[in-house]
């Protein structure tokens, strides 16, 4: 048994007509995108410059600036997952943010927000390795002396 063919229950020229319709809307859309992508570039140029005057005539650290700014966007971000919440849940998502938190304030510094809560864990982090090489170095020379010290 042979499948009858199909036929179209719509003319021709009504295909066609979307087909061309459909792929105008596409050249429209990609014109807006390379006008908005100029536009981009520019402002991105932009941000370069302020970032550079920044450092060269208000001796802001580049990486600082560029961290403080990341930050707040990601500062924003959490606004708008908060935001998000129903009305009738703010509370017990605050509890739950709260609760499993990746970086949570420490006892010395209940008022720290999560950038200095990073910052402070990464200054600790670097603390510990700095002691541990100088410890390391210590004992190396110490060997080098003879087990004598000077």
């Amino acid at each position: 048994m042979s499948k009858k063919p199909q036929s179209n229950s719509y003319e021709d020229s009504d295909f066609e007509l979307v087909i061309s319709e459909i792929e105008e809307m596409d050249e429209e859309i990609e014109t807006i995108s390379a006008t908005a992508r100029g536009k981009i570039s520019g402002v991105k140029t932009r941000q370069k410059n302020r970032i550079t005057i920044a450092k060269q005539e208000l001796g802001i650290p580049t990486d600082i600036l560029k961290a403080v700014l990341k930050q707040r966007k990601l500062e924003r971000q959490l606004a708008k997952i908060s935001a998000s919440v129903p009305d009738d849940m703010v509370e017990l998502y605050a509890d739950a943010a709260g609760q499993f938190s990746f970086l949570k304030p420490d006892e010395d510094h209940p008022q720290d927000n999560v950038a200095q809560i990073a910052a402070r864990k990464r200054q600790a982090e670097i603390d510990e390795v700095t002691e541990q090489e100088q410890a390391e170095g210590a004992e190396a020379l110490d060997e080098l002396a003879g087990g004598q010290v000077h």
